[in-house]
């Protein structure tokens, strides 16, 4: 299967790069800045127009798109990255035949929370939905993501190292973490099922927890003792979020704090259909880690 994968340099991209070609997949990288000879130029921000995405896809099965940010900035604004690159993308796709199509969503786009991020990955979704067949489409719905070499598994393990853990409101927003070995396997196996149904897949470890929970979690897979827990007062926690509107590399901005809030949890069931065995626990994440190195 030929495959072109656009978000290929970024954190979800590099591993379904990695997992794809190691079953034998022809896999071309859609990124900004072609270092490879298969490498394909493309600049979300740019190419919203239908017309530039044509002959980029000539000879190819299939179709990824798993670009994303989670700050809206001049430089990455989402309302191209997010729906009208891939509006355009996709548009292109069911002219050029494209039989299956993955677009890497966010859980909670469908539960009319009104921030940037989400709003901006509905029309997209709604356009992948109404694909003709031939056409087969998955769109992936995940919960935070772990994985060793993510951005923010770093920033949570390095937290749950430390011997206070400062919890914004008591810690108690709720997640399901999902590993992204567990998403990439998803894809490959949905990708070779001849008989594979367009679905949307919620992607959720098996067990839901919360910030603090999470946090406790992976400190005794540090082998480290009970942490001190200090909970910051809501008005503070809000307050940080409106000053990270004005700081574009802070994680915190008033959108990413109401989306923290909102949950971020759900039913795992087509999760285990698809990877045809239960998805792994945030419990076993850190220790899976440290087994794979020592043996």
């Amino acid at each position: 299967m030929k495959i072109l994968i656009c978000g290929a340099s970024g954190f979800v991209g590099r591993h379904l790069t990695k997992t794809l070609q190691q079953a034998g997949h022809d896999v071309a990288r859609g990124i900004r800045k072609p270092a490879l000879a298969s490498d394909i130029a493309v600049d979300f921000s740019k190419d919203t127009d239908k017309g530039v995405w044509l002959p980029r896809l000539d000879g190819f099965d299939t179709v990824i798109n798993v670009v994303g940010v989670l700050r809206d900035t001049q430089d990455q604004p989402m309302l191209k990255l997010h729906e009208q690159t891939p509006l355009a993308l996709f548009a292109a796709c069911q002219e050029m035949g494209i039989r299956r199509i993955v677009q890497g969503s966010a859980l909670g786009v469908d539960q009319g929370i009104e921030t940037a991020y989400f709003q901006t990955r509905r029309k997209p979704e709604d356009f992948v939905r109404n694909l003709p067949e031939p056409m087969r489409w998955l769109i992936t719905r995940p919960s935070v993501i772990y994985g060793e070499d993510g951005a923010s598994a770093k920033m949570f393990r390095l937290q749950a190292s430390l011997p206070v853990h400062t919890l914004p409101a008591g810690g108690k927003q709720r997640l399901q973490p999902v590993h992204i070995d567990d998403i990439c396997e998803a894809v490959a196996r949905w990708l070779t099922d001849p008989d594979a149904e367009s679905q949307i897949v919620t992607c959720v470890g098996a067990e839901a927890t919360d910030m603090r929970g999470m946090l406790d979690s992976y400190r005794q897979q540090q082998g480290k003792g009970n942490a001190l827990h200090i909970g910051v007062p809501y008005a503070l926690v809000k307050l940080a979020a409106k000053i990270g509107d004005f700081i574009p590399a802070s994680p915190l901005c008033s959108d990413t704090l109401t989306m923290l809030n909102a949950g971020n949890t759900g039913d795992a069931t087509a999760f285990t259909q698809l990877l045809g065995r239960p998805p792994r626990s945030y419990r076993t994440f850190l220790a899976d880690e440290a087994s794979h190195v020592g043996g």
